[in-house]
């Protein structure tokens, strides 16, 4: 249902065009919306919410929950057997992604590229396992590395007979489809947001592969809605986070017709958290885990969360975020992780 003339869409008009996708119902929803009110104690500024996307029900809950419900929804429209993604050994995507494909009775194949990340069968890697995926370590891999080596698979697969269905964000037009579960997503939290007695102005969302990101700083812009949407970001990125977001968000306005393209200048992402990059460690963010689960007994894991929340905690104490405002944390989970860094989180 395209939306042309308009600066922006009824709540109404945007669940009409989510609900013509095809997709798979693999989460619980709602997620709660919780308020914590020692952590809004302990940093003495502003009030803190916490969106428990890490409670999505699959795996071990998280974000990714979401999105793939709109990704195994088309696989399946498209007669997939299996399913083919990778990223690196401790992928929550990988791991949502092999529950997922169990509980809907698809093969799953992951490529882990392990160059820069260990491999420990331990937290997320040992939770692929236990769904029965059919996991292939690349000890030499990066990013491109794990892509060029899926190409592979994925020609090897079709040569067996075999229809397999590709997840990655590395491509545009499949890149557009998972941020459909944070367009969807934001409609779920706005309507708890409604609920509270005075508005949040700020949602602080971590800000990785960027499909979570998008889809919320998008669905704010095609709604109207009154809220600053603000990433942090967990690593560094090449083209610019902002630069990402913006293109993700103008692609979606374009596949799903409504008015959410972001440029730049819209797009608010702070990278000064993500320390030596992605999957690894920071003090602040080793740190945040024990302030949360300390204060308020709700665990977030070392290099997504982690990171993001040490990213909030700075701007309140800096005063960006100040005394009197109320923030949204939006939690994507990846709490398996943890197990894997155990040795770092008293580091």
């Amino acid at each position: 249902m395209a939306v042309r003339d308009r600066s922006t869409i009824t709540v109404e008009n945007f669940r009409k065009v989510l609900d013509v996708l095809p997709r798979a119902h693999l989460a619980r929803l709602p997620t709660p919306l919780d308020f914590c009110p020692r952590l809004t104690a302990h940093l003495g500024g502003p009030d803190i919410y916490i969106k428990r996307d890490d409670l999505t029900g699959l795996a071990l809950g998280g974000n990714k929950t979401r999105n793939l419900e709109f990704l195994f929804g088309e696989a399946i429209a498209q007669g997939a057997d299996c399913i083919i993604t990778g990223a690196y050994p401790q992928s929550n995507q990988c791991r949502q992604t092999a529950a997922a494909a169990a509980k809907l009775g698809l093969d799953c194949y992951l490529v882990l590229g392990a160059l820069k990340h260990r491999a420990d069968v331990q937290g997320n890697l040992l939770l692929d396992h236990l769904f029965g995926a059919h996991v292939e370590i690349a000890p030499d891999a990066d990013d491109v590395g794990v892509q060029a080596i899926i190409d592979e698979r994925v020609e090897e697969l079709k040569a067996q007979g075999r229809r397999p269905y590709r997840f990655t964000n590395k491509y545009p037009a499949l890149a557009v489809k998972s941020v459909a579960g944070y367009l969807s997503g934001m409609v779920e939290l706005h309507e708890q947001l409604e609920q509270l007695p005075e508005q949040p102005t700020t949602i602080v969302v971590t800000s990785g592969s960027g499909s979570t990101h998008t889809g919320i700083a998008a669905a704010v812009k095609a709604l109207g809605l009154p809220y600053h949407v603000t990433g942090i970001s967990i690593r560094p990125q090449n083209p610019p986070q902002r630069e990402r977001i913006a293109s993700l968000s103008q692609n979606a306005a374009q596949h799903y017709g409504i008015p959410c393209a972001l440029t730049p200048d819209e797009v608010d992402v702070r990278e000064e958290y993500f320390g030596a990059g992605h999957g690894v460690t920071t003090a602040a963010g080793r740190k945040a885990v024990l302030t949360v689960a300390r204060t308020e007994g709700i665990l977030l894991d070392l290099t997504y969360t982690g990171k993001a929340m040490s990213g909030l905690i700075d701007l309140a104490r800096n005063g960006t975020l100040h005394r009197g405002e109320r923030i949204v944390f939006v939690h994507t989970g990846g709490i398996p992780s943890l197990f894997a860094h155990a040795d770092e989180v008293f580091a």
